[in-house]
């Protein structure tokens, strides 16, 4: 069943490869999902309650990040309805910051910079 069943559900949710025939929305996870469903987050460097600045997730950044940048895309999803809803309710000021500390990850991650 592996073949046949295993990868390919796998590969199109978690790449939302298939533009969501397999998937109704991308599996996009913040660090407060992984740490509340693992144990990666214990001994990282990173701070997973932190919201913003250099000690912060950059999977929390970064999730909000992609909710942004694909917007126009999952907006109208009814799936994605309520991480929108959150999103709108933080404070404009906030929002900004997110995105410049996900911004400011990302460059370090093109400069090749340890992260």
């Amino acid at each position: 069943a592996y073949e046949w069943v295993e990868a390919p559900n796998t590969v199109g949710m978690s790449q939302f490869a298939d533009g969501g025939l397999v998937a109704s929305k991308p599996y996009v996870s913040s660090g407060a999902y992984i740490d509340r469903m693992s144990d990666y987050c214990k001994g990282c460097a990173y701070d997973v309650k932190a919201k913003t600045g250099e000690t912060a997730c950059p999977f929390n950044l970064l999730y909000w990040h992609f909710l942004d940048r694909h917007r126009d895309r999952f907006a109208r999803n009814p799936r994605m309805a309520n991480a929108y809803r959150v999103w709108e309710r933080m404070e404009k000021t906030h929002r900004d910051r997110v995105l410049g500390d996900a911004e400011a990850f990302l460059r370090r991650l093109d400069e090749g910079d340890p992260v």
